[in-house]
């Protein structure tokens, strides 16, 4: 009897030691992978930087003047981390607006011209001709598609101040859009100016470019709320008329040009939700027309399908030669309904707790939506599906139920 309780007790002390250790290395490990939160005077660096190469015209664009100026642009607060994209939030004429740019410093871009000793640039080594039509093969090769502009109207499209017939850019304004043009969210946001599921970008200040302030809010992103007050938050219809929109802006990723918009990044905080309940795409960072996306899926290796996904962006393999195919097999819609739609982790679901009249069909749908039947999964099936458009009359009709 005694040497089964000594043994049942040292079981179970080296259970509780094996618990205390893996709790301990969790911990250790947290604080090692968790970044620093930035600072006030981080972000009073990052402007000062900003407007000294501005005072030297080694950059230019439509918000220096009031940045660095007037200062009509006012500080409230930096909203990034470590080492990945400055997010800056500020305001200017009385809006909120979000300053962000891939890297601090200039020189962290890749560069056209670079500084002499005396605060200039060095002899170009190209014309301007030759500088345009560098622009435009750089801008197709980083958007993966083929751009019908003509270069100087490219030019002009992404350029954030007006450029005058005749006129040339400075080889400050060049650096800059040459800067801004290597960060993928900015391409879509300006050449694709005015798409309803996009953010505003009012302007640019050398490689920092400023968008429209839209939060993903509570009703979207509750992750600031305890799980009973996620649970109990927002009434049906304005998590309906949020998921309608959310409906709205899939269908836009494959109509608003020739060639699907894919988004591989798919999470609650990455959409913002304006006054009147309409979704907006606000970090795209990882989306990729269908050529581009096509060139990522297949570059690894594999022994399974899920050796081929990308983020959200999900591939296939080809089991024989272990090499992934260039092709997706879900789309937008199964993302959200995956990521933002349905119960996952600690996130409760947009759509859950559903009317009584539609919870039946609402809950056999979005499991539709995440597993098709084999009939129905089809590489690269488009997001408008008939799951899809049952869905969005089932969401309709539940806002005459309540």
């Amino acid at each position: 009897m005694w040497r089964r309780l000594s043994l049942r007790r040292i079981c179970l002390g080296f259970i509780l030691i094996t618990a205390v250790a893996i709790l301990y290395a969790a911990f250790k490990a947290s604080s090692i992978i968790i970044p620093k939160a930035c600072t006030d005077d981080q972000t009073t660096r990052i402007f000062d930087n900003l407007c000294n190469l501005y005072q030297s015209q080694a950059v230019g664009g439509n918000l220096c003047e009031v940045i660095c100026t007037s200062k009509s642009i006012i500080y409230e607060d930096c909203l990034f981390k470590g080492k990945g994209k400055k997010v800056i939030a500020a305001t200017y004429n009385s809006k909120k607006i979000i300053l962000k740019s891939r890297n601090e410093r200039l020189e962290e871009f890749e560069l056209l011209f670079s500084a002499n000793d005396k605060g200039g640039f060095a002899p170009p080594e190209m014309d301007y001709d030759s500088f345009k039509s560098m622009f435009k093969s750089h801008m197709e090769a980083l958007m993966g598609i083929k751009l019908v502009d003509s270069e100087d109207v490219l030019l002009s499209k992404m350029w954030t101040s007006p450029i005058l017939q005749n006129d040339e850019l400075t080889p400050g304004e060049m650096n800059s859009v040459w800067t801004l043009v290597q960060q993928s969210e900015f391409n879509y946001l300006k050449y694709f100016h005015g798409a309803q599921f996009l953010p505003d970008i009012y302007g640019s200040c050398g490689h920092f470019y400023a968008v429209e302030y839209i939060p993903s809010g509570k009703i979207l992103d509750p992750s600031l709320l305890s799980l009973s007050e996620q649970w109990d938050s927002a009434p049906w219809p304005n998590r309906a008329k949020i998921g309608l929109s959310l409906m709205d802006l899939i269908a836009s990723t494959e109509t608003f040009y020739s060639e699907i918009l894919h988004l591989c990044d798919v999470k609650p905080d990455n959409f913002g939700v304006t006054e009147d309940f309409q979704v907006k795409a606000i970090d795209i960072d990882i989306s990729f027309f269908t050529p581009q996306m096509r060139d990522y899926l297949q570059q690894p290796d594999c022994t399974a399908d899920e050796d081929c996904d990308f983020f959200d962006c999900h591939g296939a393999c080809n089991k024989s030669t272990q090499k992934c195919l260039d092709v997706r097999t879900n789309n937008n819609f199964q993302s959200v309904c995956s990521d933002i739609f349905l119960h996952h982790h600690t996130y409760p679901g947009l759509l859950r707790n559903p009317p009584a009249e539609i919870a039946t069909e609402i809950t056999e749908l979005l499991d539709k939506c995440v597993n098709p039947s084999r009939e129905e999964k089809y590489i690269q099936t488009p997001s408008i599906t008939k799951t899809f458009q049952r869905l969005q009359s089932l969401l309709k009709e539940s806002l005459q139920i309540r």
